[in-house]
């Protein structure tokens, strides 16, 4: 074949390989575009400058707006405004996947896309959005679902809480109300037996009271009788000389006097306690009163006396008194102020018989075994009773609960644990004073307690 025709041969078959290439990149361009048509997602091309150069259908789908007035604009355009600054941070970024952005549908209404994006070498960039706005509805809506479901569960553990903390109160409150009542039962039963062991023994001792004086006066007449019979009759007959020394009349008529003497101070002592006795058996009394304090205080001792005296393991209790000369009546419960001194002065004998039985050594009967009693006018507004003993003491971290209900150091069955907390309860609320206590361990206890003149009216 000549040179010539082997070039022209040549030539057509480049021609026709070229042809065939073309038809294939056309052939594959129209398939490659048809599946780019063809996906839901939306699939855009942007230039070096963000401009969009391609979109497929999904475009116009999910977003409203027509390709052909898209291309040419900004893709950021179509994003909202608050998500731009995520947009552009991507692209400094060049964050590729799981970017949620908002767009603005043509209708104004806002879409959430999921945008994935191929940075190419030529700064041209490519990507797809997904359309998850259900999904984001959905998500917000689990989240709400969410958030009114824990805040009805918090609303209904508050309202658990609450309703537990007044079934918690209500039941303390109930408890108190059951100890005060035993509590008030026993102090009650007491005064009716004060009072009537108080008036079965007021009658025949104030017979035996009232007529002492009259036994003196005939023993004084009768002895003077028999002194002026001596004198006149110097020698009597000896049946009643013999008489009068078996019977030792010289002596009966000098201890005669002194027999009569210690009876009568015995009934004193007698009309005393007696009188105790009945004033202390105020404690039903309702009404406020102008009262003596002072008398309120002896009276308990009365009643406490025989708690104070010398045991097998201890010394007697010595009772100091400082008492205030000037302090005027008090106006309160007189009843139930006694049921405070009586509570306040059996814990302190108590505390000291608790050191004895500790501590038996002759130390401790020298130093301990004593019961202050002090009282002291306040801006002449108020009257201040301190009480303190030499016992046991009390711990700091006791201190803190001895005012609680049912709270006791004591044995099972020794103690209710509702004797301070009464006390508490009648100076602070009964009388509107204070009531406070001061205790070291082994150095004893002081209640000190403020109780004013004058209960406010009303």
């Amino acid at each position: 074949m000549p040179p010539m025709q082997e070039h022209d041969t040549t030539n057509e078959l480049h021609t026709q390989i070229q042809y065939r290439l073309i038809e294939k990149l056309t052939e594959s361009e129209r398939r490659y575009r048809e599946l780019v048509e063809s996906l839901r997602e939306i699939v855009f091309e942007c230039d070096r400058n963000g401009c969009l150069i391609f979109l497929n259908k999904a475009w116009t789908e999910i977003l409203g707006y027509s390709t052909q007035e898209s291309l040419g604009q900004q893709l950021e355009s179509f994003i909202l405004e608050t998500d731009r600054g995520t947009w552009q941070s991507a692209l400094q970024q060049q964050i590729e996947d799981g970017l949620e952005l908002r767009f603005s549908h043509q209708t104004g209404a806002v879409l959430w896309l999921e945008l994935a994006i191929r940075f190419g070498q030529d700064a041209k960039l490519t990507g797809s959005l997904n359309n998850i706005t259900e999904r984001k509805r959905a998500e917000t809506l689990l989240k709400q679902a969410n958030e009114e479901l824990e805040h009805r569960v918090q609303c209904r553990t508050h309202e658990l809480s609450q309703t537990n903390e007044q079934l918690t109160t209500t039941l303390k409150q109930l408890q108190q109300a059951q100890g005060w009542l035993i509590q008030q039962e026993k102090m009650s039963s007491l005064g009716q037996l004060v009072a009537g062991v108080a008036h079965e023994i007021n009658n025949p001792v104030s017979f035996i009271h009232g007529n002492l004086e009259h036994v003196q006066d005939y023993t004084q007449n009768l002895i003077r009788l028999i002194q002026q019979y001596q004198k006149a009759c110097p020698s009597p007959a000896n049946a009643i000389q013999a008489e009068a020394d078996s019977m030792d009349l010289e002596f009966i008529l000098a201890d005669l006097p002194k027999v009569l003497s210690s009876m009568k101070m015995g009934s004193d002592r007698i009309c005393e306690i007696v009188l105790s006795l009945r004033n202390f058996s105020r404690l039903n009394e309702a009404e406020i009163k102008p009262v003596n304090i002072h008398n309120g205080l002896e009276n308990t001792l009365t009643i406490l006396n025989h708690r104070l005296k010398a045991s097998s393991k201890r010394p007697a209790i010595e009772v100091i008194k400082q008492y205030a000369n000037n302090l005027p009546p008090v106006e309160c419960y007189a009843g139930l102020l006694n049921q405070v001194f009586m509570n306040i002065l059996a814990n302190a004998i108590e505390a000291i018989d608790d050191m004895g039985q500790r501590d038996n050594s002759q130390e401790w009967v020298e130093k301990a075994g004593k019961i202050t009693l002090k009282t002291s006018l306040i801006d002449h507004q108020w009257v201040r009773i301190s009480i303190a003993d030499t016992g046991l003491g009390i711990p700091s971290e006791v201190q803190q609960q001895i005012f609680n209900p049912f709270f006791t150091t004591k044995p099972v069955g020794k103690g209710t644990g509702m004797g301070l907390a009464i006390s508490y309860q009648i100076v602070t609320e009964r009388h509107g004073g204070k009531l406070e206590c001061f205790s070291s361990p082994d150095q004893g206890t002081e209640f000190v307690f403020q109780i004013p003149i004058q209960q406010a009216v009303g």
